[in-house]
């Protein structure tokens, strides 16, 4: 394998794996915070993404104005996909009930897209355009590779990171957990746990629709889009369920494991996937780095 095809697979790989990363990312807050396992996660980054390139594609709205709006669209959709899965059911004698509330949404966001924007692919623009409007390109070893693979490596990094800082070092996150580890207690203090659990609702949101917004322009916006989160999921088991740092850790295998595959097995790409998550399951099926999720909510 020469060093320029080396090259570019590593870093397709290292990008996909962070795409996942932060919709597992999202995944782990939900479980820890309040303990429901979202199905609906790949469908949330599938419209949030509609949405991004209804403004920019179909308004024709600069980015530079349309990315604060479709924020606040962002954060709208994550508050009202609580208000309608979590809350009114939180209380629920069937105690899963919030987790199959995600299944009716995931279908009810997938048939919305259809009726909404239609079935037909749409294109993104690329966040790295050169002047004839073509996505720029920067040349690794002798292959010509994208800008927007690097960017999705470096913003998702760093919108990860920032989401870290917030939820594990300042008020806000303590805020989060005390509500999530005994919401009783939490209101005895004054802590609001319907704010707590929107504000945590938000932000994952927010960061699984980034995700979709920084890959759609290296593929399209399409309702394929939502098949991510099953890859989300196999890395976050290989990593450790409930570790956040096993599910990057995990995603990023999983998207270096895609990317060598699409190689020579493309096909069987998906296939490939799942076969290191049954060895996993089979040989160390607690992850990478094993953590236990208590019961929350």
């Amino acid at each position: 394998m020469s060093v320029n095809l080396l090259g570019s697979i590593v870093i397709n790989g290292l990008a996909m794996g962070m795409v996942y990363a932060m919709i597992a990312m999202g995944l782990i807050m939900l479980i820890k915070a309040v303990g429901i396992l979202n199905f609906a996660q790949g469908d949330l980054l599938m419209f949030g993404t509609f949405l991004v390139s209804f403004l920019i594609v179909d308004l024709e709205i600069p980015m530079g104005a349309a990315l604060p709006l479709v924020m606040v669209l962002w954060g709208l959709l994550g508050a009202g996909f609580m208000m309608i899965t979590y809350w009114p059911l939180r209380n629920a004698s069937y105690p899963v009930a919030p987790v199959v509330a995600t299944m009716g949404a995931s279908l009810v966001l997938s048939e919305g897209v259809f009726l909404i924007w239609g079935t037909w692919p749409r294109t993104m623009p690329s966040l790295f355009q050169t002047a004839d409007g073509r996505p720029a390109t920067v040349n690794l070893f002798g292959a010509e590779i994208q800008v927007q693979f690097f960017a999705v490596i470096i913003l998702g990094a760093l919108l990860m990171f920032l989401v870290w800082i917030l939820t594990e070092k300042l008020y806000v996150g303590k805020m989060m957990k005390a509500a999530a580890q005994d919401k009783y207690a939490a209101r005895l203090i004054g802590i609001p746990h319907l704010l707590t659990t929107m504000v945590t609702y938000i932000l994952v949101t927010e960061l699984i629709c980034s995700a979709g917004y920084m890959v759609a322009p290296i593929f399209a916006v399409t309702k394929s889009l939502s098949s991510l989160q099953l890859k989300a999921f196999a890395g976050t088991v290989i990593g450790g369920f409930g570790s956040i740092k096993g599910a990057v850790i995990g995603c990023l295998i999983v998207g270096l494991v895609e990317a060598f595959a699409q190689v020579n097995l493309s096909v069987y790409k998906e296939a490939v996937v799942f076969l290191v998550l049954m060895v996993f399951l089979i040989f160390r099926p607690g992850g990478l780095i094993r953590s236990k999720i208590q019961d929350k909510a």
